[in-house]
């Protein structure tokens, strides 16, 4: 069958424009695709980082905590059971997040006392220094460690003296983490310091991690445990990732033992999804993060650009090939040249060879058509040929490549978003790195100052809680580090002033006071008749008061035996509430308020032994008190004095004592309270030293007194 030219014509023409255009539009779906998919498994990738970052922070940070506390105690030389408890649980209420605070030592290598504290509090039948604050059961307190002899977290600082991070575990219904470093002096292991943290925290964040609409994160320890993860709760701790059944899951799981990040793509065994897992180790203790990415909802939005695409390819297809069909037919002549070049350009565009054109060197009649489609041929290539261009330089890391020349409708669109992402990620990711190289000089203070949006803005939000975590972290280890080291200075003058009466009392007096005390207390746990045991309570009570009498005798006979004390600014508000604290198990017993209320700063020139003249005196307080009243402290001053008031509704002190009260052994009411007789002479020994006045008066109230201390201010030119 004879087919005619016009015929010819036409479908050569649409045939070659249907080739080139499918062609052309096949090459920029496939390249945008492309570049639209490592954008988002980059953006998953980076999530994921940022997240493993955080962890790793936050684990450092903790570490650290036991590094100061272990560096504290290897220089510590006073040898103060009670001074380091009070640390201990000092640095427990400064830090929130941890769980408990612990140090541990060999046997004897604290003090060489541990027979003296065998089951004493915080001690078990060893004697030994182990002492466990913790606030496991909400309230702080204390405990002797448990199993240092056997678990890791002794062990393994102690043979190969590194600092160590357990695995997760439970203990009492708490899952948690312990952090421990060992204490070395002089290159001798003594023991080790540590804190708890609980993983509860780890699960809350974990738990609210959102990629793109379904995903979600995956925790877990060193060896695979399940520290957190949204579906399956009762798994945490008690089930590892191996558990799955999935290999694909059991790769990565081994990918992070050997510190490696990653993804792999399969079926996701909880939702039944096909997913991409990205993994990452946190350094720290080789945990991992996966995050869970379902793949249809990673790669959205390329589907979307793939089908805008795909419509933009057919409808410039369905009118190319109808332009072709309509100047075709209103061709009379000869087209043999026209047909021709249209079939090489066919041709060549099969091959993939977009820049050739066709001839435009012929009849005017016929130019316009092959100007027309050379026209149309750059106004899909060159954008074409500028995508791939821009593609490959943002795959290498060059993020200030852009679109360069002028567009027009869905190509421009398409290379104002490339460059306003572009523009966006580079932003974003040379304002963190300059974070990030601020912080690994140690320099906390530069802050994150372009954050992104949507799944970009969780990288910039995981980056600057890092900061902020590392940056409180540096100032908490510095102000430690610094209190510490005041602290010992402290602890090493005031062993200085300890005189030749101090150590005979506390040798001589107190080591058979304790003695008795331990075998009392031993016999009263195996005594079983009531009689002997009643007899035994007196003899403890007695004891008791004996070594609270030697203790008093030992504090006063230091104040006598001093001429001077080192006077310096104390903020004495602060001081006051200390002493409240102390007492504050005292003043529960008998239900009664301690009213102090003061809402600014008061400087004295005082010396730290002013502490114990409050605690005496607001002891004293309580102790004549009837039950259910309260104790009011105030404070006043003028130009030269700072006045603080101690009020009680007691029964009271007859004039005739108010004077000799503050002298040994004089008490102004001695019915049903026991007592040394030397609190109120330490009282009014330590305040001549300090060049203050002290004194008692009637309460206008009613019943009571009111013991009223005077200390200098501090001024201008003063000695600190």
């Amino acid at each position: 069958m004879q087919v005619s030219l016009r015929s010819k014509l036409v479908l050569s023409a649409v045939t070659g424009v249907l080739l080139v255009m499918i062609l052309a539009t096949t090459i920029t779906i496939t390249t945008q695709i492309s570049v639209q998919e490592e954008l988002a498994y980059q953006q998953s990738i980076e999530i994921t980082k940022g997240y493993a970052n955080q962890f790793d922070g936050d684990m450092r940070s903790n570490m650290e905590i036991a590094h100061v506390i272990s560096s504290s105690m290897s220089e510590y030389n006073s040898s103060d059971r009670d001074e380091v408890n009070r640390m201990l649980k000092r640095i427990l209420q400064d830090n929130p997040h941890l769980l408990g605070t612990y140090v541990a030592y060999e046997p004897n290598a604290f003090d060489g006392r541990d027979n003296e504290f065998i089951n004493a509090e915080g001690h078990d039948a060893s004697g030994r220094f182990i002492p466990f604050w913790n606030k496991i059961e909400g309230e702080i307190e204390l405990e002797p460690l448990q199993g240092y002899e056997t678990l890791e977290y002794y062990v393994y600082p102690k043979v190969f003296n590194k600092n160590f991070i357990t695995d997760p575990y439970y203990y009492e219904d708490i899952f948690m983490v312990s952090y421990v470093a060992p204490i070395i002096k002089s290159d001798e292991f003594l023991g080790v310091a540590g804190v708890d943290v609980s993983l509860d925290y780890v699960d809350d964040i974990v738990s609210q991690i959102n990629a793109f609409d379904t995903g979600y994160a995956i925790m877990t320890g060193s060896s695979g445990t399940i520290l957190s993860q949204p579906y399956n709760k009762d798994w945490i701790g008690h089930r590892t990732i191996y558990d799955y059944g999935n290999k694909e899951l059991a790769k990565a799981a081994d990918d992070i033992q050997h510190e490696k990040s990653g993804h792999v793509n399969t079926i996701d065994p909880v939702t039944g999804k096909e997913v991409v897992v990205f993994y990452e180790p946190v350094k720290s203790k080789n945990y991992g993060l996966f995050l869970v990415v379902p793949r249809n909802e990673m790669l959205a939005g390329t589907f979307a650009l793939r089908d805008k695409l795909i419509g933009i390819g057919i409808l410039s297809v369905f009118f190319m090939g109808l332009a072709a069909y309509v100047a075709s037919r209103s061709v009379t002549s000869s087209i043999d040249d026209i047909v021709n070049d249209f079939k090489d350009m066919a041709d060549s565009a099969a091959e993939g060879k977009l820049n050739i054109r066709a001839n435009t060197e012929i009849d005017e009649d016929f130019r316009k058509i092959p100007e027309g489609l050379n026209h149309i041929l750059d106004g899909v290539m060159v954008p074409v040929e500028e995508t791939i261009r821009v593609a490959e330089q943002l795959s290498k890391g060059d993020l200030n490549t852009r679109f360069e020349g002028e567009y027009a409708g869905e190509f421009r669109k398409l290379a104002d978003s490339m460059n306003v992402f572009a523009k966006v990620l580079d932003l974003i990711i040379n304002d963190s790195n300059q974070v990030l190289s601020a912080m690994k000089e140690e320099d906390f203070s530069r802050d994150l100052r372009v954050h992104g949006h949507g799944d970009l803005k969780l990288l910039t939000d995981g980056i600057e809680q890092t900061r902020h975590s590392l940056q409180q972290a540096n100032i908490d280890q510095q102000i430690t580090e610094q209190e510490l080291k005041e602290y010992a200075k402290k602890l090493e003058h005031s062993n200085e002033l300890k005189d030749m009466f101090t150590d005979i009392l506390r040798h001589d007096l107190l080591n058979p006071a304790g003695v008795v005390k331990g075998y009392t207390e031993l016999l009263l746990m195996t005594e079983k008749d009531e009689k002997a045991e009643r007899y035994l309570n007196k003899i403890w009570k007695s004891n008791y008061q004996l070594i609270e009498m030697i203790q008093s005798a030992s504090k006063f006979a230091k104040l006598e035996s001093s001429e001077n004390l080192n006077l310096e600014s104390l903020e004495i508000v602060e001081v006051i509430n200390n002493s409240i604290d102390i007492l504050a198990n005292q003043a529960a017993d008998k239900e009664i308020e301690i009213e102090f209320i003061e809402d600014r700063e008061y400087f004295v020139l005082a010396n730290n032994i002013i502490e114990t003249v409050f605690t005496n005196i607001i002891s004293n307080a309580i102790k004549y008190s009837p039950e259910k009243t309260k104790v009011i402290i105030g404070i006043k001053e003028n130009d030269e004095h700072t006045e603080i008031t101690i009020t009680d509704f007691g029964e009271g002190i007859d004039n005739a004592y108010k004077k000799t009260v503050f002298e040994r052994f004089e008490r102004a009411n001695k019915s049903g309270v026991k007592g040394s007789g030397l609190g109120l002479a330490i009282v009014k020994r330590a305040i001549e030293l300090h060049k203050g006045e002290v004194g008692a008066r009637d309460n206008p109230e009613g019943h009571g007194t009111i013991f009223w201390i005077r200390l200098n201010k501090l001024s201008e030119g003063s000695s600190e």
